[in-house]
């Protein structure tokens, strides 16, 4: 079979059919135009003669698509079958995983608009959401989306084992791998090449208050998605920690860096590594000692590995193992840091309930200030009022003193001199009987606000028992807590021995 008549029948679909055809779309029609444009519509022998390479042709057609189909054509028709992506799932998705594969080919194609560095693919954010926003459509959580996009990408951008791929910080990175450089005898090898001094004064002009705030934020995530504890074992994760690592600052600081400095990341990336390893290690052995406290059976297992002992690996290699050691010397074995996770989760679960009880405290505390508040303005403005009546009442009394000491000089003056006392007279009963309900008003909010005062500083005792008590449950589990941490410094260092 000619490869050059495959070729050219390739691109006769190419030219003829629309970009990236999902292949159940491929009509009769379609197939038909393809056998005039080769001239064979009506000639059998010609046909028989080139149905092998119109066989291969289409396969290949929709190979480049990253769809695997069987065919077979004959002078009139053809008959296709498609192998799904997900053979489990319906045609609606393996259409969807077709859409995001047409998407991600598209990034391929043009991935040098999305390569900062030579090594590494950096798919942004508006391009991200909608390959992970068309699984929801089928109900598919973030983890099975992503590990399918995972695989798509694996297939589309041809990598290998060591490549790596992030979810992070809302793009997909893609990381392919690159041997360590090679340095000239004597040369410092520490930061690829690049002095101390130089690192130093970047990492103090880029991150002058430190960039452990940038990278604990990920720190979880990234373990998760790379060295996750319920699946990877022990020689996966010695081999794969220290790139892990790396691609994880290294796709930070590209965020940080300027164009210009972007030349000095490897050896940027390896002294900002090195400045927080022993931290980003203590994170990930408290990350392994939750799996180990949950009681995962992997988590166990990869745990159960340290001892101080060699062994031989599938391939007749020695590999030295290494015991949890604590500062002390003292050799943690699984049973023991199971009893002391034990321990531990009982201890956080208890301070966990008194920083409950405290936080209740506080909210009480806090409820009966207020209403104290509110009851002392209600005071204050009955006071107001009381005042205002009194005041009110003085003019009054000045008001009718002058209308008595006034005499009438005809008897329609000393009528309406004796009507206008009478009023004032009566408006002066009413001022007195609401200053008087006003007066018990303010009664009543004083004894209210001493019942207030007694009701808050009840709480402020209760709050002050409840702090108190978790400064005692903290000094009586300080062994625990103590040993949780010598433990978890002891499993950082053994997780960096390779």
């Amino acid at each position: 079979m000619n490869p050059r008549i495959i070729l050219d029948i390739v691109t006769m679909l190419e030219e003829s059919l629309p970009k990236h055809l999902y292949a159940l779309d491929f009509t009769t029609e379609q197939y038909r135009a393809l056998l005039e444009k080769l001239t064979i519509t009506n000639n059998e022998t010609l046909f028989n003669d080139k149905k092998g390479a119109i066989q291969k042709a289409i396969i290949k057609y929709f190979a480049k698509s990253f769809q695997e189909i069987e065919v077979q054509v004959t002078l009139v028709s053809f008959a296709l079958k498609k192998q799904f992506i997900d053979p489990s799932k319906p045609e609606a998705y393996d259409r969807m995983l077709h859409k995001n594969n047409v998407l991600l080919i598209d990034i391929f194609e043009r991935k040098a608009d999305f390569s900062p560095l030579p090594y590494l693919i950096s798919i942004p954010e508006e391009m991200r959401k909608p390959i992970l926003e068309n699984f929801l459509k089928f109900d598919e959580d973030l983890d099975n989306a992503r590990q399918m996009t995972r695989r798509q990408i694996e297939q589309i951008f041809t990598l290998d084992m060591r490549d790596i791929i992030f979810f992070l910080r809302g793009r997909i990175t893609i990381r392919h791998y690159t041997p360590p450089k090679k340095f000239a005898e004597g040369a410092d090898k520490r930061f690829g090449g690049e002095s101390v001094e130089d690192m130093e004064a970047m990492y103090h002009a880029y991150f002058p208050t430190g960039a452990w705030e940038h990278i604990e934020p990920i720190l979880g995530e990234v373990i998760a998605e790379k060295l996750n504890f319920s699946i990877i074992d022990n020689l996966t994760f010695t081999k794969t920690f220290i790139p892990v690592f790396r691609s994880m600052i290294e796709i930070l600081l590209l965020e940080f860096l300027k164009k210009e400095d972007r030349n000095k990341i490897e050896g940027f990336t390896g002294y900002v590594l090195r400045e927080h390893f022993h931290r980003i290690f203590l994170y990930t052995a408290k990350n392994l000692l939750q799996f180990v406290e949950n009681r995962d059976k992997n988590a166990e297992a990869f745990i159960k590995y340290f001892s101080d002992e060699i062994v031989i690996d599938a391939n007749g290699n020695k590999i030295q193992k290494y015991a949890i050691t604590d500062s002390k010397q003292q050799k943690w074995n699984f049973s023991a840091v199971v009893s002391i996770m034990m321990q531990y989760k009982q201890v956080k679960l208890k301070i966990a309930t008194q920083k409950e009880a405290i936080i209740i405290a506080e909210k009480e505390f806090n409820d009966a200030q207020n209403e104290l508040t509110v009851e002392k303005n209600n005071k204050d403005i009955i006071t107001d009022k009381v005042t205002d009546f009194q005041e009110t009442i003085s003019e009054n009394d000045a008001a009718i003193l002058r209308l008595k000491n006034k005499t009438g000089a005809t008897p329609e003056e000393t009528v309406s001199l004796k009507s206008q006392i009478n009023r004032l007279n009566y408006h002066q009963t009413e001022l007195f009987e609401l200053k008087k309900k006003t007066l018990n008003q303010l009664e009543l909010s004083k004894n209210k606000i001493a019942n207030k005062i007694s009701e808050l500083t009840r709480r402020q005792r209760k709050l002050d028992y409840e702090k108190k008590s978790m400064q005692t449950l903290l000094e009586q589990m300080a062994t625990i807590l103590e040993t949780y941490e010598n433990v978890a410094e002891a499993l950082a260092t053994v997780l960096t021995k390779r």
